[in-house]
């Protein structure tokens, strides 16, 4: 219960700090309609999807959510 409660508060600080952050996609193949799925999603959260400096295209995980003023 205790950790459910950390993990609550975690989300909630996050959420109250505007947002502005970096976060990879899941795993799995980069097609056509898993990064329809995520970009709709990071433009959801006010982002953009960029590829990972130095991996490759075919794999979802390999790109990034950056929202906000993220670097």
């Amino acid at each position: 219960m205790k950790a459910l409660l950390v993990t609550f508060a975690a989300l909630f600080v996050a959420a109250c700090a505007g947002g502005a952050g970096t976060y990879d996609l899941d795993h799995g193949p980069a097609d056509y309609d898993a990064l329809k799925a995520a970009t709709e999603k990071c433009h959801a959260d006010g982002g953009q999807i960029v590829l990972k400096n130095g991996y490759d295209s075919r794999e979802l995980s390999n790109y990034q959510c950056k929202v906000g003023g993220a670097k």
